[in-house]
């Protein structure tokens, strides 16, 4: 028997195994061989397990225990089994075992010992799920990229009517008023929109210099939406906090993901504070950044109105937590852990950007961005007619001509023809089999000079794709959102592009 526990003590320095031989009616509870670096990893020693030889079944989670037992208790007729479970760790933390056990024989071939084998396959599992909810989020992002777009073009119907509605009444009635209202609602309907259509689509947002104050902002507005009217969000931003380079749209999920796992500790109620300040490369004492450059600290706390619940430790949160580990290390922070107890609370440690992450307009350039110099002639390409119809009389109001296509083959017929063309206004999104980005790429093959202006639901950074030239405006827009946008892409050099 000593040959055969050193045999298994070789295999179980090797791998991450628990190894074990039990009498056949024992139900799996002989000790087991287990090996230094997963005992540790267990929060145990090997010894553990070989003087108590309960702790292991002790340790498997009650929820998976019964099938456990189960399975050991029809090895007899079976022979074998093999199952997965979760196994609680020294310090609450659960793992993932893949057990396997055969019945062994003696040499007359009745019954006589079970062998087994539990493999830790935790981060295979992680892995799994994890490819598993990237796989639903795909899914969850093509929905939602639909149904953002038709949004987008039935609150453009909508804005424009308001904004029309608005000028042509008297600011001091009530129906002015009613106005003013509803088109503020539809403003942050879009504002709702934009921002689950950037969690939708989170990976496609490269790193850029941004200002953490305006993304408190946003993280705040969808907490208060998915935490509940009993947890009171709060955001502190201090005062000439500095820019970090990021994705805007990874930082906000960071931080939601974080509020909600904070959120649980608070099961009656309480306040969740998000704070943002900056740490100098050589702060004070016990307020270092560890990261030996200037940085931006944002820090993640919850204070419980009531009792404090501790969170659940599981395979989610540890989850969650790469998640947030890769969106603060891919910008060169760190991420420092707290259990949110009602007091502690955890920090995402950014670098300070080189640069700020947006450039004020020129004074100059405010005052034309309203209106053109000239009359030009635009071909706008929609395949929303009630969309198309809009835009058409907006671009009238600014005393354009304005041609019309309802998707990018009409428009190419159009561009084929002698007529001069200034400026393309083509929606992004479209069906028909060519889409906006290769309408202006022909267009620009066609007419080298021609101006682009790209107009989307989705995220600015859809048009850049292929490096296609042109501005850019985001649905649904207002009146001076058009007259900034058609000032900058009449204005834009395309010589290069030519």
């Amino acid at each position: 028997m000593t040959d055969s526990t050193d045999w298994l003590s070789l295999i179980a320095a090797a791998v991450p195994v628990a190894l074990y031989t039990a009498d056949a009616d024992a139900r799996l509870a002989g000790p087991r061989v287990v090996s230094e670096a997963l005992a540790q990893s267990l929060g145990y020693s090997p010894a553990d397990f070989v003087h108590n030889p309960g702790l292991w079944m002790s340790r498997v989670h009650p929820g998976d225990l019964p099938a456990l037992l189960a399975r050991a208790d029809a090895i007899a007729d079976a022979g074998s089994f093999a199952i997965d479970y979760r196994w609680l760790a020294a310090d609450g933390s659960e793992r993932i075992f893949a057990e396997q056990a055969v019945l062994v024989g003696d040499q007359r071939g009745r019954p006589s010992r079970v062998q087994g084998i539990a493999l830790d396959i935790t981060e295979r599992a992680s892995m799994r799920r994890q490819l598993g909810q990237a796989q639903r989020m795909a899914a969850v992002g093509r929905i939602t990229s639909t149904v953002a777009h038709e949004l987008n073009n039935l609150l453009t119907v909508i804005m424009w009517n308001l904004d029309l509605m608005t000028r042509s009444l008297d600011g001091t009635s009530k129906d002015f008023d009613r106005a003013h209202i509803a088109l503020s609602a539809a403003l942050n309907g879009t504002s709702l929109l934009t921002q689950l259509m950037g969690f939708a689509h989170a990976d496609r947002i490269a790193a850029q210099a941004i200002e953490v104050g305006g993304i408190l902002t946003h993280v705040a507005q969808v907490l208060r939406f998915v935490l509940g009217a009993d947890i009171a969000v709060e955001t502190k931003a201090a005062s000439g906090l500095w820019p970090v380079e990021t994705s805007p749209d990874q930082l906000e999920l960071a931080l939601v993901n974080l509020a909600i796992y904070a959120r649980q500790a608070m099961p009656e109620g309480g306040r969740l504070v998000i704070e943002a300040g900056n740490v100098p490369a050589r702060g004070r004492p016990g307020n270092e950044n560890a990261l030996g450059r200037d940085a931006v600290a944002i820090a993640v706390s919850g204070a419980a109105s009531g009792p404090v619940s501790s969170p659940p430790s599981n395979g989610r949160y540890s989850e969650t937590l790469a998640m947030v580990r890769n969106v603060v290390e891919a910008s060169g922070g760190r991420l420092v852990l707290a259990e949110p107890d009602g007091t502690s609370h955890t920090r995402l440690v950014l670098p300070r950007a080189a640069t700020a992450g947006s450039q004020a307009t020129p004074a100059g350039d405010r005052a034309e961005e309203s209106k053109t110099r000239a009359a030009y002639t635009v071909l706008v390409v929609e395949d929303d007619p009630d969309v198309r119809n809009i835009t058409v009389a907006r671009l009238g109001e600014f005393g354009h001509h304005v041609l019309e296509a309802e998707n990018a083959r009409t428009a190419l017929d159009i561009l084929g023809r002698g007529d001069v063309i200034d400026l393309l206004f083509t929606d992004i999104a479209m069906p028909g089999g060519m889409n906006g980005l290769e309408l202006a790429r022909r267009a620009l093959q066609l007419r080298p000079g021609i101006r682009v202006l790209f107009v989307s639901g989705y995220t600015s950074s859809a048009h850049t794709e292929g490096g296609t030239p042109g501005e850019f405006l985001q649905k649904p827009y207002r009146q001076e959102d058009l007259g900034r946008a058609l000032h900058r892409a009449l204005r834009r050099d395309t010589t290069a592009a030519a």
